[in-house]
């Protein structure tokens, strides 16, 4: 005679089994939320990789259209880091450029392959632009009182004048309207704020933002958000200067730095966040010792927040091809 299962086995049968799916789906939910971290992590590193690169195409441009005399507004203080350029505005024709020599063929054809931006590809002209004109070997600036005015110049497509005032110079275009000021309308700064910072990014964390101009001048944008979550003195900038047959990296740049054409390059410092907040805490970040060191790091902030995320570091040289 055969005998079935009691009551009391039935129960643990069903007891284990709800422990081994107890089980499951829990390891299920953490291989689910690992993979989930991984990926989020993995399109924000991709993210930041596409932010760094226009970060760093932004200040290649340093000094890009500039005269000798008003490259000696760039500056460099704590967090903060300021040059002048007619290629960060990204409107129409920032960043374009064209040769003026005594055939009017350059100016007629400024529609035409002659005219490109920094980067090298063609610019395509719609309208009459206003620029600044400079000497190609001294990189002084050159102006004729009946067509310039807030310092920039404008004498329309395929006018004679322009091959006689202005032959053998570079134009770097600037203005559709004449609604800027140079150089005041050109200044580009970089710093850190907690303004507005994105309720993702950890407490305590800045966003690095850009200014567009001087306050008080067309075209002025304050404040326009470019990387989040960037580490408490996590971003700075070291000049390069050559002294002798070396660079050596400084956190200031001079006027004599800059007139004697030794500020070559530009170091990039920048640590931020990637990911969101996890359960394994990770190690202090810091910069080499071309980046000056650091940061320091308060220790409440570290325990309590800054450790349980992680922090990616970011160095890398700059050249500046308009300082040379």
């Amino acid at each position: 005679m055969k005998k079935g299962y009691s009551i009391v086995e039935i129960l643990i049968v069903i007891a284990i089994m709800g422990i081994l799916a107890g089980g499951i789906l829990t390891a299920y939910r953490f291989i689910a939320k690992e993979n989930a971290q991984r990926h989020l992590v993995a399109k924000q590193e991709s993210d930041v990789n596409v932010l760094i690169n226009q970060l760093l195409k932004d200040i290649e441009s340093a000094g890009f259209g500039v005269d000798v005399d008003n490259l000696t507004l760039t500056s460099l203080s704590t967090e903060t880091l300021q040059f002048p350029s007619l290629a960060t505005r990204e409107e129409a024709l920032s960043g374009c450029w064209a040769v003026v020599d005594n055939s009017s063929k350059m100016i007629t054809q400024f529609n035409d392959k002659n005219v490109l931006n920094y980067m090298g590809n063609n610019c395509q002209l719609n309208s009459n632009y206003w620029y600044v004109i400079l000497n190609p070997l001294t990189k002084k600036k050159i102006e004729d009182s009946n067509l310039c005015q807030q310092g920039l110049c404008n004498c329309g497509y395929g006018g004679n004048t322009c091959e006689s005032v202005f032959a053998n110079t570079i134009i770097f275009f600037a203005d559709d309207n004449h609604n800027y000021q140079y150089p005041q309308s050109f200044i580009t700064t970089y710093s850190l704020t907690q303004t507005n910072l994105p309720k993702e990014c950890a407490s305590g964390t800045y966003n690095l933002v850009k200014t567009l101009g001087t306050s008080g001048y067309s075209g002025y944008q304050a404040n326009q958000p470019v990387i989040s979550c960037v580490f408490p003195s996590g971003f700075k900038v070291r000049a390069g200067i050559q002294s002798g047959g070396t660079i050596v990296y400084q956190d200031t740049v001079s006027s004599s730095d800059i007139q004697n054409w030794n500020l070559k390059l530009f170091r990039i410092c920048l640590i931020m966040q990637i990911g969101a907040r996890q359960n394994t805490a990770t190690t202090q970040p810091q910069f080499s010792t071309d980046c000056g060191g650091g940061p320091t790091i308060n220790s409440t902030w570290w325990n309590n927040t800054g450790r349980w995320y992680r922090w990616k570091v970011i160095e890398q040289d700059i050249p500046l091809r308009n300082y040379q």
